[in-house]
């Protein structure tokens, strides 16, 4: 059992409460039973705390156990775990695509700022940008996370993000795939549906993703959402249809899936954690998220060792989805030596851009909502 619990470490990352590592985080990552780790507003104090926290994170990792990655959302606007001083905080991703009649030369600027902040306290990973289109003016949880309600911008804008984190050392996700922005419920409390059309979904909300993964953007994340038109019995997270037939045979999607975090009512109260993240795994996620709660974290450790040891086909695709999240790893590890200072951090040249950025998205009279706490805030 030991042995079946170590060898199902990578898929599982996970949250934990307060701004130091708990002992029992520690004692999973000693042994190996989980593969990364994703920061939150609620672990962040200071940079030179955050640095001393990853530095944490990584030596907890057991000789022999590959080094466990870090993430964070620092997408801008609502979604920003650093969001208090000294760190730069960006406004929403649409004020990109306001300025200058959307320049991506901006939104790579604001992507490889986000980054080099990141990277100067030891993150390794964004979940962002957002690839949604915000096709419906009653999404709850998307609307000015979203570049664009035309889709060719969202792609265009997005794509320029991800290589501006790339070009400072941050691992990009894209996420909500195949899309969030044509929803009017919230995932963190209910199942969204979307009711489009296949060739709907195809032309609008798909785009982007399409254009992401012919650029080689590394990672996507699924969305908690129903698209009966591609899957009329599960959710995209634990939809094969959805993430193999569609995202890896027709798209030759080649990088990593990451789920959404599974604690979210979309899929916590319609499954247990430890089934949903085996179903996860099953239907094409990598890499599967429980960001709150050492029970639940415990119950998926527990059932992902269960199957890992009883059934042949899932360790084989636990192997697959090692060797894709591995790549992460191996790139992440080759950007140790070129970490940025600490002065970094809040540098001027960012607060520039932020407040040029700002005062454009202020002119249109537009508010964001209250920051997103819930986990499709969260990743």
């Amino acid at each position: 059992m030991k042995a079946g619990k170590s060898a199902i470490a990578s898929p599982l990352w996970v949250g934990f409460e307060g701004t130091s590592l708990p002992s029992e985080v520690s004692r999973w990552l000693a042994k190996g039973r989980i593969g990364g780790v994703v920061l939150y507003a609620r672990n962040i104090e200071s940079p030179a705390q955050v640095r001393a926290l990853c530095r944490g994170i990584r030596s907890s990792a057991g000789r022999g156990n590959p080094l466990p990655l870090i993430a964070v959302d620092q997408e801008g606007g609502r979604v920003a775990r650093f969001k208090e001083p000294p760190f730069t905080r960006f406004p929403p991703a649409r004020a990109c695509s306001l300025f200058c009649c959307r320049n991506e030369t901006v939104a790579e600027a604001v992507g490889a700022a986000t980054a080099a902040e990141l990277r100067a306290v030891g993150i390794d990973i964004d979940f962002a940008p957002v690839l949604d289109v915000d096709s419906n003016p009653r999404n709850p949880v998307i609307g000015d996370r979203a570049f664009s309600d035309d889709p060719g911008a969202a792609a265009t804008m997005g794509i320029a993000f991800a290589k501006g984190l790339l070009s400072r050392g941050i691992l990009p996700v894209g996420k909500h795939f195949p899309g969030h922005g044509d929803t009017s419920a919230d995932s963190h409390k209910e199942l969204p549906v979307v009711r489009a059309g296949r060739e709907t979904l195809l032309r609008r909300e798909l785009l982007p993703f399409r254009r992401a993964a012919r650029s080689g953007i590394p990672a996507l994340m699924t969305a908690h959402v129903m698209y009966p038109a591609l899957d009329r019995a599960l959710p995209a997270t634990l939809s094969r249809k959805i993430l193999h037939d569609l995202l890896r045979e027709r798209m030759r999607f080649r990088g990593t899936v990451f789920s959404d975090a599974l604690e979210m009512k979309a899929i916590a109260d319609r499954y247990g954690l430890g089934e949903a993240a085996v179903l996860a795994v099953a239907a094409g996620c990598d890499v599967v998220l429980v960001c709150r709660g050492e029970s639940a974290q415990a119950e998926a450790i527990d059932r992902l060792a269960r199957e890992t040891r009883d059934r042949p086909t899932f360790r084989r695709t636990l192997a697959a989805a090692a060797v894709r999240s591995g790549r992460l790893r191996d790139w992440a590890a080759s950007k140790e030596r070129c970490r940025p200072a600490p002065r970094a951090v809040g540098a001027a040249r960012h607060r520039r851009l932020s407040s040029l950025l700002r005062e454009v998205w202020e002119s249109t009279g537009r508010t964001s909502p209250a920051d997103i706490s819930g986990n499709i805030g969260e990743g």
